[in-house]
């Protein structure tokens, strides 16, 4: 049996066919590459919402004053003088930048819902009781660094009706 050559037209039709299976496979590629990206950013932004957070509890175990400041304002009717006023007021504030950073990461999805919900339910908790409670008053006078929709986040998040 004898096989025939093949036309021009017919090896042009074998060379599109080839060329839309490689297109498809770089597409595949490229969907698997942009994944895995996004994993790599999402992993990259955990740990930097971490580290800072980190970064700033670790203060409190080395400088004793800041832990002396911790103690009085879980007492009924913290007195702070002037001084401790202001670090506390800074401290709440680097608080208050790391769930906006997270909020922002995650309005941008550079971190993961999962991580997201975690992160928004603890900086909640902190800031609705104990010693961290913030009042609309003090966030009213803290907000003005942060942005609109983070404002009404936190608003919802802390002072909700019926909370």
């Amino acid at each position: 049996m004898k096989m025939r050559k093949l036309t021009i037209l017919e090896w042009a039709a074998i060379g599109e066919l080839i060329g839309t299976a490689a297109i498809i496979v770089s597409l595949f590629f490229v969907a698997y590459s942009i994944e895995r990206n996004t994993a790599i950013i999402q992993g990259s932004t955990e740990n930097l919402i971490f580290e800072r957070h980190a970064d700033l509890t670790t203060q409190f175990m080395l400088d004793r004053s800041l832990a002396e400041i911790l103690v009085k304002m879980r007492r009924e009717n913290p007195q702070l003088d002037e001084v401790e006023s202001v670090r506390w007021e800074k401290y709440q504030l680097n608080l208050l930048d790391i769930w906006a950073l997270a909020f922002n990461r995650h309005d941008k999805e550079l971190l993961a819902d999962s991580e997201w919900q975690a992160w928004d339910e603890y900086f909640s908790q902190t800031f609705s009781e104990g010693a961290e409670k913030l009042t609309r008053e003090q966030w009213n006078a803290l907000k003005y660094g942060y942005s609109p929709p983070f404002w009404r986040h936190v608003a919802g998040s802390l002072f909700a009706a019926g909370q």
